[in-house]
């Protein structure tokens, strides 16, 4: 039984071992020795024996190359001492230095040896001295003197039959002359002489003070003729070692072939199951030795690690469920679930005195954005918005994705709830609105924050969520872009916000929309030229609801395009009543651009109006940029038909300058909140000069909104503005309350009267 650690539980795996060997007693004594591991390692031990024989005989080799070279150091100093017996004989000048063996090292003279003194002295020449002593040795020998001078050794005399043919006889960096020879010093070794290499004795004569006369050289034979025997001795030995190695290797290659044949197969499934492929089954289980029972022991490890492994694919499988359950698919942020449980571990804290706060947030705009460049951009921005989310929180801070582009956080809170939540929400605001490029396009989306301190606000999970909510309802209604703590009487504005969408809904079906129309003033002639469709909502109960109420509503909602279409078709029908020199401006939603089927509808209700194409102007905002290469060829084909495509609130959405020359339009709109600070702000003068240029470049026409005073209207005039509309002239009117008998050469004056502040 095998036992695998998982998870802190132990797993039994079983093994069956088979029978090893049958009949009674244990199965090692029943098996055979040279079947056992022992027997094996015995025969290998044998032929290492027989290995180590021949490495032997290779020392002794060597102790024999060993003694050859000791044998020639003393048949070297053998000749030295006949060389000095016999120079002594002749030379009775002469006297030797010898060790305490009686060994001469040093022949010492205060006269040379084998000059022309000498040979008058003695009456022999130098070289019948050499025959002498070559005719005792066997070999050659030579005498040298030595020149301090030059600081070499001269040849006086020589035995060797070549010398005539050789007359550099010595080097000046011969071996033992070099060094032993210029000390004095007697030595024995090979040296190169008269173009061949020779064993030599030196013998050095000095004079009493040491100073070097000379030296006498005997040969015991040149290196060939002493390396011969040795060469044959080792050619021989070397033949001999190449066939044992070669025997050796041969009965050692078939033998571990056969005993260790099973190991790589063995090392290889161990391998294998180290990599976790447990897929083949152990070879070798059948053998009765003990690379068998090695076998069946790796066969037990793979079954062991299969069960394993299944066991872990649970556990991995497991693992995954878990967190697919708690966290989002797409941004990997927690869900709800595990936001819901960590909010009820936080709300169990609060006994302990730990506070916290609930943040609930949603992107602005991010339904356009989805609608305009499709999902898949959608979810890249929401990926991108979900990191942005991460990186501002605070260690143990949550940030979990409740769907769509709803997020809430679980702060943590140290000291001060409020003033931490406040901080808070200031860097998720920064961090969101920063640009982000998705798509090829630079992209500012904001993003709405609601705000619920625990315990102040409650101390469920549940409670505090639900008021976290409404208090981003709060900041929605007041503007977007902001953040709102809860606060008492909040639920009531949701539950009123809510029942303004039922009503809405509803209220096409009751017919209790109304299209006003808001003058377009040309700055040349001072007269009004168009009129732009403005919806109006006259609720039975609310009154005339204002549209930055509804109409946010009802893109949320998408009741945007049943909605736009019905202005439409009102629109084209009274402006079809009107003179011919009147053009009719209607906003499209950025939804409505989207929906497949829209040229045709538009072209439909020209039809059904009887409204010349050429008198209506399409106003869009910036959001068309985003809309897609389909919906932009879509506005062209419109504008090919003579409907004017006007860029609305221009600044204040996604246009680069680019946009301006590849989209169809025909007329740009400068936004109210660019006018409405003429007066008191530098900047928005030159921004609206600077657009007014741009434009007149362009050959497209200007149009400003929002116009309510003397002066704005006398700066626009001045920038070079095509045309105006705004409170100054006149509020929307229904087509029933327009003149439209004399407002084309009306003076702008006559329609000042008309001017009612606060109408929208």
């Amino acid at each position: 039984m095998i036992k695998t650690p998982q998870k802190g539980k132990t797993i039994a795996v079983e093994a069956t071992h088979r029978p090893i060997a049958a009949g009674a007693g244990s199965p090692r004594l029943a098996r055979r020795w040279w079947n056992s591991l022992l027997g094996k390692i015995t025969t290998i031990l044998l032929v290492g024996v027989f290995f180590a024989y021949g490495l032997g005989a290779l020392v002794g080799w060597l102790m024999f190359t060993s003694a050859a070279q000791e044998s020639w150091r003393a048949q070297a100093r053998t000749n030295t001492q006949i060389a000095s017996a016999a120079l002594r004989s002749i030379y009775t000048y002469i006297a030797v230095d010898s060790d305490a063996n009686g060994q001469v090292n040093r022949i010492v003279t205060d006269r040379p040896v084998g000059d022309d003194a000498s040979v008058l002295y003695t009456g022999f020449n130098p070289g019948d001295v050499l025959a002498m002593i070559g005719a005792q040795t066997k070999n050659e020998a030579w005498i040298f003197g030595f020149d301090p001078a030059s600081g070499t050794f001269d040849s006086i005399a020589s035995t060797y039959l070549g010398a005539e043919e050789q007359p550099d006889l010595l080097a000046d960096d011969a071996p033992l002359f070099s060094i032993e020879g210029k000390q004095g010093q007697f030595a024995t070794g090979l040296t190169y002489l008269q173009g061949e290499w020779h064993y030599v004795g030196l013998l050095p004569i000095v004079r009493p003070d040491g100073t070097v006369l000379g030296a006498v050289v005997t040969s015991i034979g040149r290196e060939p003729d002493l390396m011969r025997a040795q060469g044959e001795l080792v050619r021989n030995s070397l033949i001999v070692l190449i066939l044992v190695l070669g025997l050796t290797s041969t009965i050692g290659v078939l033998v571990a072939r056969r005993l260790f044949m099973p190991v790589p197969a063995l090392i290889g499934a161990t391998l294998r199951i180290a990599g976790e492929q447990t897929d083949m089954t152990t070879p070798f289980q059948h053998r009765t030795d003990e690379i068998g029972e090695l076998a069946v022991a790796i066969e037990t490890l793979r079954e062991a690690m299969v069960e394993r492994g299944h066991l872990r694919d649970i556990r991995d499988m497991a693992v995954d469920l878990a967190h697919m359950a708690h966290h989002d698919p797409l941004t990997g942020l927690p869900n709800r679930v595990l936001l819901m449980h960590t909010l009820e571990e936080a709300v169990t804290g609060l006994g302990a005195g730990k506070r916290f706060n609930v943040l609930m947030l949603d992107l602005d705009r991010f339904k356009s954005i989805n609608d305009t460049m499709g999902h898949a951009s959608g979810d890249n921005l929401l990926v991108a918005i979900a990191d942005r989310l991460v990186a501002v929180l605070a260690t143990g801070d949550l940030v979990a994705r409740l769907g769509g582009d709803e997020f809430a956080i679980i702060q943590q809170v140290e000291r001060n709830p409020a003033l931490e939540a406040r901080r808070l929400a200031t860097r998720l605001l920064d961090a969101v609105s920063s640009g982000i490029a998705l798509d090829g396009q630079e992209l500012v989306v904001g993003t709405s924050i609601g705000i619920a301190c625990a315990p102040l606000h409650g101390d469920a999970a549940t409670e505090l969520l639900k008021k976290a909510d409404l208090a981003l309802y709060r900041s929605k209604a007041s503007g977007r872009g902001l953040f709102s703590f809860f606060q008492n009487g909040m639920d009531m504005a949701v539950q009123d916000q809510h029942a303004l969408e039922l009503d809405l809904r509803l209220a096409l079906q009751r017919d209790e929309f109304e299209v006003h129309y808001q003058p377009i003033v040309s700055l040349k002639t001072m007269t009004t030229c168009g009129f732009e469709a403005l919806v109006r909502w006259r609720h039975p109960q609310r009154g005339m609801v204002p549209p930055d109420q509804f109409i946010p509503l009802a893109e949320e909602t998408g009741m945007i395009v049943p909605l736009g279409q019905w202005i439409l078709d009102r629109a084209c029908r009274d402006a079809a009543t009107w003179p011919d020199h009147y053009r009719l401006a209607v906003n499209l939603s950025p939804v409505q651009i989207q929906k497949a089927g829209l040229a045709e509808a538009i072209a439909r209700t020209l039809q059904r109006s009887g409204l010349p194409p050429g008198r209506l102007e399409l106003e869009v905002t910036e959001t068309v940029v985003l809309a897609g290469a389909e919906s932009i060829d879509m506005l062209c084909s419109l504008q090919a038909t003579g409907i004017g495509i006007v860029l609305d609130d221009l600044g204040t959405g996604y246009a680069s300058l680019s946009n301006l020359v590849s989209l169809p339009f025909s007329k740009i709109k400068i936004d109210r909140s660019f006018v409405a600070n003429l007066a008191g702000l530098q900047n928005c003068r030159a921004i609206v000069a600077a657009i007014t240029g741009l434009a007149h470049g362009l050959h497209m026409d200007v149009t400003a909104e929002g116009v309510e005073t003397q002066e704005q209207l006398a700066i626009l005039q001045a920038a070079g503005c095509t045309n105006v509309q705004g409170f100054y002239f006149s509020r929307p009117l229904p087509a029933a309350e327009l003149a439209l008998d004399d407002v084309s050469t009306m003076p702008v004056r006559g329609l000042k009267a008309r001017r009612t502040r606060g109408a929208v």
